[in-house]
């Protein structure tokens, strides 16, 4: 975003320094250097990749659909250490009890995501939790777990029109129906991060929900592994700093 004043060109945008200064006075090499993290917790490099965007934000807010475990492939794990908190959403007992134990700062709620409230059924497979059933290996009898819309969720414990530095959704072949249940005019993550791949292949999924983001004036931005990252289009500087995530996987991996 260019500014008159280039002596005093800093300007706030949902929490996020988005000077000109930050491509154009810091050199790539600084730039770089600031994004990358030590570790990453995620399994496909999820927080790196969401840190080249929130690298110089200390107190963001995330919404994590599907949080899994606090600690074990983990996408927020990096931006709570940092100083982050969010809502997790999780139907699991088991990761639920830890999230409620690890993340204090946290909103943590025991419930599926859909495009309605009531109930859904769910089927376990190993790591595998889906709803369904055709994409487990196993003769599973399911279990009942509470369906809320993530509208309603943001309703009860946010206020409109906060600050949501992003969305990650992991949900195993529900996306569509998490994001039919979402409120695009009063929640709008600057970024969602959503699995795209059919649950244990590489085949990819995102036809199934992508017109509802790209309706919602949301556009691809980059895949990497198994997830697909769009930004909100009225947020510029965030595709800037898109430009540089090849450099941080690279740099990532390089120190491993």
């Amino acid at each position: 975003m260019k500014s008159k004043n280039k002596t005093n060109s800093t300007k706030i945008y949902n929490g996020i320094n988005t000077t000109k200064n930050n491509n154009e006075i810091k050199s790539e090499a600084s730039l770089i250097s600031d994004m990358l993290i030590n570790i990453s917790y995620a399994q496909w490099l999820e927080d790196l990749i969401l840190n080249a965007f929130f690298y110089d934000i200390n107190n963001g807010f995330y919404i994590d659909v599907g949080a899994n475990s606090p600690n074990y492939l983990s996408v927020t794990k990096h931006f709570y250490l940092k100083g982050w908190n969010g809502i997790n959403i999780e139907p699991l007992k088991y990761d639920y009890e830890q999230l409620k134990k690890e993340r204090q700062r946290d909103i943590n709620i025991q419930v599926c995501a859909g495009e309605k409230e009531g109930n859904i059924t769910l089927y376990e497979d190993g790591a595998l939790i889906t709803s369904h059933k055709e994409y487990t290996f196993k003769k599973l009898n399911g279990t009942i777990a509470k369906l809320r819309t993530l509208s309603n969720i943001c309703k009860e414990y946010i206020p409109k029109n906060k600050v949501i530095n992003f969305c990650k959704i992991d949900v195993e072949g529900d996306e569509k129906e998490v994001l039919l249940g979402f409120d695009f005019e009063n929640y709008r993550p600057n970024i969602f991060c959503i699995e795209c791949t059919k649950p244990g292949t590489m085949s990819f999924t995102h036809q199934n929900f992508e017109d509802i983001l790209i309706k919602n004036n949301y556009e691809h931005i980059y895949t990497y592994g198994i997830n697909r990252y769009y930004v909100d289009k009225n947020l510029d500087y965030l595709k800037e700093r898109a430009k540089f995530i090849e450099k941080l996987i690279l740099s990532y991996k390089r120190r491993k």
